[in-house]
């Protein structure tokens, strides 16, 4: 007795180009210049990369066996970028399911990103640059986390969104590609 099994070929590489595509179109999200709503309400036009490390780590797994699925990986704070969080002050849109009531970011982190961008420390009340000193430095990034935490961070969708339009045109790609699959097990099924 032979036994015909059936291949999904044609439907592994239809969820293959969706995940490629969902990568490509979240990465042009991160380099992109938006305009984002911040928690507080107002509009400013940015762009959520910093140091380029998200953009670069997102990368998927697509299976077939017993169902069709595909998952994102990429750093665990794109998620927060993605769906924002909820700071003392104010509120993400929407309502992000993270909030920073009971702790604020890590100021290493901040640190971090400030040696990145290169920020320069400035006096509070004059406004004039500072000594850069690593006490001045870890004053600053205190500031900023406190600020970050009474005003939370704003939701970007990033990935959401890019994941949203894709989707949207997966349903009959999809549908036409089990169709192929379809066709191909009965060509090679043999009546009895």
């Amino acid at each position: 007795m032979s036994r015909v099994v059936f291949r999904r070929n044609n439907e592994e590489a239809v969820m293959k180009a969706f995940a490629e595509r969902v990568i490509r179109a979240a990465r042009l999200n991160l380099g992109a210049t938006r305009s984002i709503r911040y928690n507080d309400g107002s509009f400013k036009r940015r762009r959520n990369v910093s140091t380029g490390k998200l953009k670069d780590t997102i990368t998927s797994v697509t299976g077939i066996a017993p169902h069709p699925a595909v998952d994102f990986f990429f750093e665990r704070y794109g998620v927060f970028l993605d769906e924002g969080v909820d700071g003392v002050k104010y509120r993400a849109p929407g309502n992000s399911r993270f909030s920073f009531r009971k702790r604020q970011p890590p100021t290493r982190f901040i640190e971090e990103w400030m040696r990145q961008r290169r920020i320069k420390v400035r006096d509070l009340k004059t406004g004039q640059f500072i000594k850069q000193s690593a006490q001045n430095k870890k004053t600053a990034a205190f500031l900023i986390g406190r600020s970050i935490k009474q005003r939370g961070i704003p939701k970007t969708e990033w990935f959401s969104q890019a994941f949203r339009q894709e989707l949207d045109k997966l349903p009959p790609e999809f549908v036409e590609a089990l169709n192929k699959d379809v066709e191909e097990f009965l060509k090679e099924v043999k009546p009895f």
